[in-house]
């Protein structure tokens, strides 16, 4: 019952960042901001959370998940009232590039306290089917903010769908209320390494293997959020269909995280990642010739798949070879490659989309992503031997 409540609470943070940047990114749009521009307000969203994920997670071995989490809720709620509360013909885009590092922020204090907690509760053995849970309520968050947030801009303007992320992080302050008392216990019998830099992890081989794994799928996976709305708006695709498209995704990531039980019986962790890369490679190569809506739901769906079972696999594999005391430390260094990549390659890919046109920025993912097969294969064979 108590992880239930963690996850839920993992939820709504979700939604709540998902959504955010979702809307942010179709009223650039709408407003003309250039592809660069929009990769600009993107990047702002993991700028603040890239530098400082390692000290957040310094402080969540030490401090415990609720202040984190609580200060994390309270920005995003913050950075998703700006667009409403300010106009386009007011601010111009100040209220876009200010909600996407504060929302950026709460969201990674928060998501990382929840992540952390979740595995502290979990038994070792079960650590992999409780991550699948965590990651299948985040793909269900995943699939209903650009669904819903496409729909309400239909329906309404653009403005008025970020009144969406705001309810949710009401939603999510109130659960974690009621959870205080629980979520307020520090963590017992922590190894504290005060003089160690966060970067000594890298020296540990098994970590380090993750991590380079952790970027390349990171990037896969958020520099669809970023193309997709560029080149479904490019073809001609309405708010709700590109929705519903990002929603696609998500759907098969959820699917696809129901057979994780099955899948961990009959696959290793590393032959899982290569799947995931290998998917990745021929979705993105084949989305420039995609003109048509159905054909963009099928290839989202098939790349939703693919990625879907990195995840839980990659979070089992942090807690697993982490040292011990310097878990969410562990955790806050993979959040601080990920954010890096969100930061430097939306700016890298706008540039490209402006020079060269999105269909560049599809292929040369696909090339990156193939380039993760090899050494993911290497790593399966160094294993096996």
């Amino acid at each position: 019952m108590l992880l239930v409540r963690f996850i839920s609470i993992s939820i709504l943070c979700h939604l709540a960042f998902i959504s955010t940047r979702f809307s942010v990114s179709l009223y650039a749009i709408d407003r003309g901001a250039s592809t660069f521009t929009i990769g600009v307000i993107l990047s702002l969203f993991s700028i603040i959370p890239m530098l400082i994920s390692v000290r957040i997670g310094k402080w969540i071995d030490t401090e415990g998940p609720f202040l984190p989490t609580t200060i994390g809720i309270m920005l995003t709620g913050i950075g998703a009232s700006l667009p409403l509360l300010f106009s386009f013909e007011t601010a111009d885009l100040a209220p876009l590039l200010v909600a996407a590092t504060l929302v950026g922020t709460g969201f990674t204090l928060s998501i990382l306290s929840m992540q952390h907690h979740i595995g502290a509760l979990s038994k070792p053995e079960k650590r992999t089917l409780v991550f699948s849970w965590f990651a299948m309520g985040v793909s269900m968050s995943g699939f209903s903010g650009p669904v819903l947030g496409g729909l309400i801009i239909d329906s309404f303007s653009h403005r008025t769908s970020f009144l969406l992320p705001l309810g949710v992080s009401l939603c999510a302050a109130i659960l974690l209320f009621f959870s205080k008392k629980i979520v307020r216990i520090k963590p017992k019998d922590t190894i504290i390494h005060k003089a160690a830099s966060p970067f000594q992890l890298f020296q540990h081989k098994e970590l380090r293997d993750v991590l380079i794994v952790t970027g390349l799928i990171s990037m896969c996976w958020d520099l669809q959020n970023f193309v997709v709305p560029l080149h479904g708006s490019k073809v001609g695709l309405s708010a709700s269909k590109i929705g519903f498209i990002l929603g696609a995704f998500y759907l098969a990531t959820f699917s696809i995280r129901m057979l994780m039980p099955l899948l961990a019986k009959i696959a290793t962790e590393w032959q899982m990642l290569i799947a995931t890369l290998a998917c990745s490679t021929v979705c993105f190569f084949i989305f420039p010739f995609l003109e048509t809506y159905l054909l963009f739901l099928l290839i989202a769906f098939a790349l939703g798949l693919g990625l879907g079972a990195a995840q839980p696999t990659i979070m089992t594999l942090v807690h697993t070879t982490a040292p011990e005391g310097r878990v969410a430390e562990a955790l806050g260094l993979r959040l601080t490659i990920i954010h890096a990549s969100q930061v430097i390659l939306p700016l890298i890919f706008g540039a490209f989309g402006t020079a060269l046109g999105t269909s560049a920025i599809f292929w040369i993912i696909s090339s990156l992503a193939a380039g993760g097969v090899i050494l993911a294969i290497k790593k399966r064979k160094h294993l096996n031997a």
